[in-house]
């Protein structure tokens, strides 16, 4: 009995030490579980705070309608000039963001012909309708024509090259968001945050400013407008300040989408920025019709290597982008004028491709606080680099690629 007894109490002792050993076996398992998911999760973590954020809100009928009051305006023009050719190329526009949330997950190779065939049809629609329908009209019209429907063109093009990383960016992450983001005519992102007046109001002072400026200018100019133009460079100089304040014009359409919904989780992309102070041809084209420098990267730039071949990309990137601007001056003055885009797309690339180059050497890190620091000297002559490339491309466009003058470009001939 003493030894049973004994034996039983051993047997218990050691099923309970081999309980507890099983017992902390356990828990350091489940600690290195847990401490591995938290190092693991970080990522799903941010995943699902953004899914959060951008699904809690969707386009409702109502959004639709305020969307299609405020394209109404163009829409109402658009269908007036083009007629009957307006249906196939809307139908296209509406598609473009559906078919890019389609694809977003296939490779380059399928999305980059697919996007590619999408431009070229838009494009081919609307030169074709510019040279048939607006003939009697000034090159003023089909430029704001072209332009705004180009700036349309490339805001829901650039998904379909960009994929799931463009989509996601801007929040596009259901068919209802991207039929609503192709009815728009600038790129939109979907916030999580709505979108406040008091920015839409600011953003109409800022616009209205500077047309308010160019309508100074052309008062004053029309005056002054022959002896300046004796003078190359103080011509140059007059036509990228007209053509600094002119382009805030493209901004009125997107701005109008972006009152009615003001009140929304959706924020409007504007084409164009304040491009006369560019310190570099980085800022200028950051600011230089946003919707266009994205297309071209995405079809051009990352494709052929991006800044890890800026020798090859760079330079290819413009080119290819001259000749894409051939058919601009076809539709507005009836010639294709290669020779003068060639020149206005070379100086830029060139300036733009010094500089990539120069900043991989003269730009450093500041150990102090981790930010990036350029040496003062080579500040400014990015500066002077950026200022005369923008000054020579801007007056070859006018004179060279359209044909044109200052006076011209004031409306005073």
């Amino acid at each position: 009995m003493v030894v049973s007894e004994s034996t039983e109490q051993a047997s218990n002792c050691s099923a309970g030490d081999s309980n507890q050993n099983n017992q902390m076996v356990m828990m350091i398992n489940n600690n290195d579980d847990e401490e591995e998911q938290l190092y693991t999760s970080i990522e799903e973590q941010d995943e699902r705070r953004y899914q959060h954020q951008h699904k809690e809100w969707n386009p409702d009928a109502i959004a639709y309608v305020r969307a299609a009051i405020a394209m109404s305006p163009f829409m109402s023009y658009l269908c007036y000039k083009m007629q009957l050719v307006a249906i196939p190329y809307l139908a296209l526009q509406m598609l473009s963001i559906p078919l890019a949330l389609k694809l977003r997950d296939h490779s380059g190779c399928i999305r980059w012909p697919s996007a590619f065939v999408f431009v070229a049809l838009l494009g081919g629609i609307k030169t074709s309708s510019v040279l048939m329908k607006f003939g009697n009209d000034n090159v003023a019209v089909k430029g704001m024509f072209y332009a705004f429907t180009a700036f349309w063109e490339c805001s829901n093009a650039v998904h379909i090259f960009g994929g799931r990383d463009s989509m996601d960016r801007f929040g596009i992450i259901n068919y209802q968001r991207a039929f609503f983001a192709a009815l728009c005519p600038a790129q939109i992102k979907f916030t999580a945050q709505v979108f406040p007046r008091d920015r839409w109001v600011r953003a109409l002072l800022h616009i209205g400013g500077y047309l308010a400026t160019f309508a100074a200018l052309r008062l004053v100019l029309r005056y002054v407008a022959e002896t300046i133009e004796m003078y190359a460079v103080l011509e140059a100089e007059a036509i990228v300040i007209c053509i600094s304040c002119l382009v805030h014009i493209w901004n009125f359409p997107p701005l109008l989408y972006q009152m009615f919904m003001t009140g929304y989780r959706v924020q409007v992309i504007y084409p164009f920025g304040s491009i006369y102070l560019s310190t570099s041809s980085r800022e200028f084209w950051s600011k230089w019709s946003r919707p266009g420098s994205s297309l071209i990267r995405h079809m051009f730039y990352y494709p052929l290597g991006g800044k890890g071949s800026a020798f090859l990309s760079i330079p290819l990137m413009f080119l290819l982008n001259a000749s894409s601007h051939y058919s601009v001056s076809e539709a507005l003055v009836g010639d294709k004028s290669e020779l003068g885009w060639n020149v206005v797309f070379g100086a830029l690339g060139l300036a733009a491709t010094i500089e990539v180059y120069c900043d991989s050497f003269f730009e450093g890190i500041n150990t102090d606080d981790g930010t990036r620091s350029t040496n003062k000297w080579w500040t400014r002559v990015r500066f002077v680099l950026a200022s005369a490339s923008l000054r020579f491309a801007a007056y070859t466009l006018l004179h060279k690629c359209l044909n044109s003058s200052l006076h011209s470009l004031l409306g005073l001939q």
